[in-house]
């Protein structure tokens, strides 16, 4: 048996990660022109609705993806640390570890609702989230979190030796609990 090495595997952690985002991507489109409402005053005057402003931390290129798995923690989970921090494909930051050989965690965001990724829901202490198994063309186990309605952060476990997705379910969920508390 040929085992892939830590950097194609990693490589392939990436292209997970990318793909789970591109797949959350996808929507169906709906026709017609989009038109903003009008409502009418009691004086008879029309006014269009104001949109707010995005919150400072509604874009996850805010956040340092290595910030939400502390040296420490990683240690825990017998990941080397510190985590490589690298720019993701589409401008996002990701943040990877290696747990000697035995399996690598992968952390990054994407800009989509929590609602556009499909998944089991799983129980965090602050925030909602689905886990995905072997999905977007990968083995491994994923958990997505919402961030913000417009932002969710995820973690990928992955195992070096192919092992079935669910088996790294444990580690992915653990992961998921401490970036729950390290999330803003």
């Amino acid at each position: 048996m040929i085992l892939m090495g830590s950097r194609a595997k990693l490589g392939l952690v990436v292209a997970g990660c990318m793909a789970l985002t591109v797949l959350a991507g996808c929507s169906k489109e709906e026709p017609g022109t989009p038109t903003a409402s009008v409502e009418e005053t009691p004086d008879g005057t029309t006014q269009r609705p104001t949109t707010k402003a995005p919150s400072e931390t509604a874009s996850a290129d805010k956040i340092d993806p290595c910030s939400l798995l502390p040296d420490a923690d990683a240690a825990k989970f017998g990941l080397a640390t510190p985590g490589k921090a690298r720019t993701g494909n589409f401008g996002i930051p990701e943040c990877k570890w290696t747990a000697s050989g035995k399996f690598i965690v992968g952390i990054s965001f994407a800009n989509k609702k929590l609602a556009e990724f499909t998944g089991d829901a799983v129980t965090l202490p602050k925030r909602k989230a689905v886990q995905t198994v072997d999905g977007g063309g990968f083995r491994g186990c994923s958990i997505v979190l919402e961030l913000t309605d417009t932002v969710s952060a995820f973690n990928v476990v992955s195992s070096v030796d192919n092992a079935p997705g669910a088996q790294m379910c444990p580690q992915a969920l653990e992961i998921a609990k401490v970036m729950d508390s390290k999330l803003p």
